[in-house]
């Protein structure tokens, strides 16, 4: 009864009511005895199936005849529903289509996070479909006597028709050498000569008859989910696409595929590939596809039913609600269907009844994001000094730029966070003038141009102007160079820049642990150290080392400097989880001021020396016996004062120890590796990385080389050894990407 009188369409509040309403009537029951546990468990099973003839009756309310008064409901129960890898066998893949077929809920997307395995169950389905049309065609003595019997007349009709056009080809080649005379004999002016217009040799034979396809390699429609409807209205141009595919050198397995129905989207694959996939969708020819979180959005391919194969951490609650309104068609579909193929009851749950992430800002104050903004106000005020005319004017903009610098963009309970972005400011200037980068006026200067325009990748940006400046790298890249072996990969100079630029661009930690999998190989092998980093060269590292120490130096003053601004009171004194208050002052905690009678003892006086008193660390971490100098940021971001909010990533560190070590944290070498043996899935064995975010984390990296190259170039002209050797990495990046089949 909870959806009466309702009309229209019921939205998840309704579905949200009802079920707060099943839920009291339930409680009711079971309080009240009329319900038992094992009526209780017999209910649950019942609501979960779908709807049959057999209707669902309620149990009697007497509490006497639970078991007997429910109909018995059939086995399955969800909630046992457990993770499992049944999705990669191959007849579990064909079934779920075929039902899906015959439910008219195709077409549909598979969604796995895993590249590997979208690959091992397109091939496993494609290989699925052939060898059941075999077994179908082959499989019995009887079916092999038929299926001769059917090629062996279609080879007959081949060579029948075949010698039909061999005949018409050498009656065509005669009268052709018949009008080639008769042109010779009319130019000669002979007698009885007819001119060339006068003999019709146009004749169309057509083209030569193709072999016959086996009955085995043909597309049968029981064994395949392709359209028939779509490939007859758009024949022609897919036949072209499968053809210019081949040309381009596109597997023949992923052809086979899409000529069944079946396709893949990830972003690894070949633009081409990708590009038939969608348009071959939409155009309702597939009606299989799976896919990586590629399509969850951004790409317009709708469908009737989306699969979820398998879990993964990827997989959240935002995630889902964008892979699964997929499904429905706007303007063709009434509903959409989701499939959960082994997944755990309680991770579907989850995934089902999950809210909505709120949408929060990630603004980040951070110095290159101020370097920027005082970037653009200098071209402003270059521009309205040369009397070319501004879209705004200045006092529009600063009212603008402003707030970003001067209010928080997010609250906190404690913290004073609009002090603490007036000071944050104020340091980011200080390190900017400190680096080279903004001039007394507040004016950029130096190589502040390469900086703002690398800002996706602060600090790397920060640190490789102040490379540059100093001529390390340049320095650096010529005595490498002088040793460069060509048979020997490890010594090109791309590879010794990259061992640079891995500590920069996108570092990655050292994994935890590597794959079991991992076996000794004699080939394709990483650098020396692999999965390690190897240490950068003394000069660099050192002056790599110089920043850190300043950014954190930096970091420190700010946090004491914005303690300062605010006595330690109640909120600094109450433990967060407890809630409970622990007075520093001895005259406010219950037992008083101790030593009141032996202040002037040995053991006193020694008590309260020890005590620390501190501005900025927390009372309770002061408890350690630290002061207000901090080991490193993560130490000032877990122990400061509530009267600040700090966060690790507005701190533009390079490979700093997370809890004061010396030196750089240890990091990955997926990107060194990559370069020298150019292999993808190698780095899943090596580094802990998979394939789809060794992709992406390449694809970004050639990026931002990309945009290093463009901008030095204006500083340092074509023949730089920088800039050379920038462009040459760019170019081998992008050479074995397409080597691995993507783009570049």
């Amino acid at each position: 009864t909870g959806f009466d009188g309702f009309g229209g369409f019921i939205t998840k509040r309704d579905a949200r009511k009802y079920e707060g309403q099943l839920k009291a009537a339930f409680l009711e029951l079971v309080k009240g005895g009329a319900l038992g546990t094992a009526g209780f468990s017999k209910v649950k099973l019942g609501l979960q199936q779908a709807p049959a003839e057999k209707r669902f009756s309620p149990p009697a309310r007497d509490g006497k005849a639970d078991a007997a008064a429910i109909t018995e409901a059939p086995q399955a129960d969800f909630a046992k529903m457990g993770k499992g890898h049944g999705y990669m066998q191959a007849a579990n893949l064909f079934k779920l289509c075929k039902d899906l077929d015959k439910l008219n809920s195709l077409p549909a997307i598979v969604f796995n996070f895993s590249r590997k395995e979208i690959e091992k169950m397109l091939m496993k389905l494609i290989q699925e479909l052939k060898d059941r049309q075999e077994k179908k065609y082959y499989g019995t003595e009887e079916a092999e006597f038929l299926s001769k019997k059917i090629m062996d007349k279609r080879w007959a009709d081949y060579y029948a028709k075949k010698t039909a056009w061999e005949q018409a080809v050498k009656a065509k080649e005669s009268k052709n050498q018949e009008a080639k005379a008769s042109r010779k004999n009319a130019e000669d002016g002979e007698r009885g000569a007819v001119k060339d217009e006068s003999v019709d040799v146009s004749e169309d034979i057509g083209d030569e008859p193709s072999e016959p396809i086996d009955l085995r390699d043909e597309i049968d429609l029981e064994f395949s989910f392709h359209s028939p409807k779509a490939f007859g209205q758009w024949s022609a141009e897919i036949t072209e696409m499968f053809k210019d595919m081949r040309f381009r050198g596109v597997s023949q397995p992923l052809i086979d595929g899409l000529q069944r129905g079946v396709g893949m989207h990830h972003e690894g694959l070949g633009k081409r590939y990708k590009d038939a996939v969608e348009i071959l969708f939409r155009r309702g020819y597939l009606k299989v596809v799976f896919a990586t979180g590629t399509l969850a959005l951004g790409i317009n391919m709708p469908c009737r039913s989306t699969i979820f194969c398998g879990d993964s951490l990827e997989l959240n609650g935002l995630m889902f609600r964008q892979m699964s309104g997929r499904a429905g068609r706007r303007g063709f579909d009434l509903e959409g269907k989701v499939v959960f193929l082994d997944m755990a009851f309680m991770k579907v749950r989850s995934l089902v009844a999950s809210d909505l992430s709120s949408l929060t800002g990630e603004f980040m104050l951070s110095p290159t994001t101020l370097l920027r903004a005082l970037h653009e106000w200098e071209l402003a005020t270059v521009d309205l000094e040369l009397g070319n005319p501004l879209p705004r004017s200045k006092d529009d903009i600063s009212r603008c730029v402003a707030p970003m610098f001067s209010r928080p963009f997010f609250r906190s309970e404690t913290a004073d966070l609009q002090t603490q972005v007036c000071y944050q400011t104020r340091f980011s200037i200080d390190l900017l003038y400190q680096e080279g980068l903004l001039a007394s006026n507040g004016y950029t200067r130096g190589l502040a141009n390469i900086a703002t325009h690398l800002f996706e990748v602060e600090p790397a940006n920060i640190v490789l102007t102040r490379l540059l400046s100093k001529g390390l790298l340049h320095k650096y890249l010529t005595e490498e160079k002088k040793s460069m072996t060509k048979g020997d990969r490890r010594s090109h100079i791309t590879v010794k820049l990259v061992a640079i630029l891995g500590w920069l661009l996108y570092r990655r930690r050292l994994p935890s642990s590597l794959p079991k999998e991992r076996v000794q190989r004699k080939k394709h092998l990483g650098s020396k150290l692999c999965p390690e980093l190897p240490p950068m060269p003394h000069a660099i590292q050192k002056e790599v080392l110089a920043y850190n120490r300043r950014v954190v130096d930096h970091v420190q003053e700010l946090a004491w400097t914005v303690a300062s601004t605010r006595k330690i009171g109640d909120v600094d004194e109450t433990l967060p989880l407890s809630r409970e208050l622990f007075h520093i002052d001895w005259t406010k905690r219950p037992g008083g001021e101790p030593f009141r009678e032996a202040k002037s003892s040995e053991l006193a006086k020694a008590w309260i020396k020890q005590i620390n008193r501190c501005r900025t660390r927390s009372p309770f971490s002061s408890i350690s016996g630290k002061g207000d100098y901090f080991d490193s940021i993560m130490d000032i971001v877990s122990s400061a004062r509530n009267v600040m909010h700090l966060d690790l990533n507005c701190f533009p560190v390079v490979a700093h120890p997370m809890y004061g070590e010396s030196g750089l944290e240890p990091t990955n070498s997926f990107m060194l590796d990559f370069m020298i043996h150019g292999k993808i899935k190698y780095l899943w064995e090596d580094n802990g990385i998979g394939p789809t975010k060794a992709w992406k984390l390449i694809a970004d990296f050639k990026d931002a080389v990309k945009k290093a190259t463009a901008v030095i170039k204006i500083f340092s002209g074509t023949e730089d050894i920088v800039y050379k050797t920038f462009e040459e990495l760019d170019a081998e990046i992008g050479k074995y990407l397409r080597d691995q089949g993507g783009k570049s």
